[in-house]
């Protein structure tokens, strides 16, 4: 793979040590709760270290991670041991799966859509949702909001993480691609222990932002009849040119 390689996914977990997989569960489970179907049975598409697919195991669910590459699911399944959770993990990339199996709910969390960058990705992966869906189960996915990204465009940042006797810096460079509806996004991560660099990596992330109603369309094609949009993490709430952030449901 030319991106989640060893070295960036040995850090990814600091580097989002801030990120509020509890809240964001909160949110599944509080969407799960407004539809009929009961939800039990959870597919993890792009589950990467497994921050939800953890989560909502421990929650009770029966949760299936996949994700294309064998460094963050090999950390994945070192935090479900250590959890004390059971959580089937598959190396595949999302348009070659086929498990022979349905779930209540197909799940797919921190723009895993958005790397799903040419229109065959996003059609298969939606076909593929669809394909592993019990009857009347429920898609969730989030991804870049074509309005807040154009309205708000990405900038260079730097963050810096510490832990213990190590420190991570990760530089962000970001380029957007208005015709493609993509941002190249160039990570360079430097890890330090006692003040000496140890690994130093670099990936570009290419990325796509969407606008809800081609989403809707390639749902449509997949089968998929009731479609709705929210920013993330607020369901009662419209998208708005300010949501960077945007939630898919689809029936």
């Amino acid at each position: 793979m030319s991106v989640f390689g060893k070295i960036y996914s040995s850090a990814y977990d600091n580097l989002y040590h801030d990120k509020d997989y509890e809240k964001e569960c909160d949110f599944l489970e509080n969407i799960f709760g407004k539809y009929k179907k009961k939800v039990m049975t959870i597919l993890d598409l792009g589950c990467g270290t497994g921050g939800h697919a953890i989560i909502l195991a421990k929650r009770g669910y029966e949760v299936t991670g996949i994700d294309r590459s064998s460094e963050m699911l090999c950390a994945a399944e070192e935090k479900s041991r250590k959890a004390g959770v059971k959580i089937q993990y598959l190396h595949s990339s999302i348009q070659n799966l086929d498990i022979k199996k349905k779930f209540d709910a197909v799940i797919s969390m921190f723009a895993v859509m958005s790397y799903q960058t040419e229109n065959k990705d996003l059609a298969s992966a939606c076909k593929i949702a669809k394909a592993h869906l019990e009857k009347e189960g429920i898609f969730i996915f989030d991804a870049w909001h074509g309005l807040g990204v154009m309205t708000d465009p990405p900038t260079e940042r730097i963050k810096e993480v510490n832990s213990g006797d190590g420190r991570i810096i990760r530089i962000t460079k970001p380029h957007i691609n208005a015709l493609e509806h993509t941002v190249d996004t160039n990570f360079k991560v430097l890890t330090f222990k006692n003040n000496s660099l140890i690994s130093e990596t670099e990936e570009t992330h290419t990325m796509r932002f969407f606008f809800p109603q081609e989403i809707k369309y390639f749902l449509e094609e997949a089968g998929f009849s009731d479609i709705r949009f929210c920013p993330f993490l607020k369901p009662e709430n419209n998208l708005s040119d300010q949501d960077w952030n945007m939630t898919v449901i689809a029936q």
